[in-house]
Order: structure tokens, then C-alpha cells, then sequence
């Protein structure tokens, strides 16, 4: 299980050889939106939130993401993830309920992968 750590950018190429690890089209990640950094890979959202918050990242600022790659780059992020059920941050399910911290996570999932 292969979980890389996106400091820099990467390639969609890249991104698809994880992918294809695990789930072939879809690859399961975690985003700290303080540090904009990217966790990617792995069988569940945790094992990615696990390589974070080891790596320096507070729980509070992690949130799961799916890529979907056989997507538009338009549609291909989903915002569901276990990890994001936070009802002390008035997220009470599985989705990022904030439209504004969708966006914020849109923003550094592009800056990471080109």
C-alpha cells in the first residue's frame, strides 16, 4: 500500500499509477488545508489521515476526498469520506457539508495535481 505525500506538484499520471493500486480509476485522499499538502493512496481515507497527522498535521484541518480519473477534471473530486464526520465542526456526515471548505479543498487539490 503505497501512500504518497503531495507537498509539490504531480502528474496526472502520477496520480492515475496510485490509483490503479488500489481501485484502478479512483484514488481515496485526505487534504490538510493548512499545510496544502495531499495524502493519497492507500485502501481507506484513515490510512492517508494516519500519514498526515504522523507527518505533523492536526486532525481539525484533514478532510477525506475521492478522485474519480474516468471524470472531468470538473466533476472528479468527491467530498465524502468517513473522516469528515465532525459534528464539533458542524459537519455532521460523511460529505463536506461547507461550500466555502469544498472550495478551499478544490483549490489545493489542483495546485497539487496538475
Amino acid at each position: 500500500m503505497e501512500i504518497k505525500i503531495v507537498t509539490e506538484a504531480i502528474s496526472r499520471e502520477e496520480l492515475a499509477t496510485l490509483a490503479r493500486e488500489w481501485y484502478g480509476d479512483m484514488v481515496k485522499g485526505v487534504v490538510d488545508i493548512e499545510r496544502e499538502i495531499l495524502a493519497l493512496g492507500g485502501e481507506y481515507h484513515m490510512d492517508a489521515n494516519m500519514c498526515l497527522t504522523e507527518n505533523g498535521s492536526k486532525q481539525d484541518t484533514v478532510w477525506g476526498f475521492n478522485i474519480h480519473l474516468n471524470r472531468p477534471r470538473a466533476e472528479w473530486i468527491e467530498f465524502t469520506s468517513l473522516i469528515n464526520i465532525r459534528p464539533a465542526q458542524n459537519n455532521r456526515g460523511m460529505l463536506v457539508e461547507s461550500p466555502e471548505l469544498q472550495e478551499k479543498i478544490r483549490m489545493i487539490i489542483n495546485k497539487r495535481i496538475l
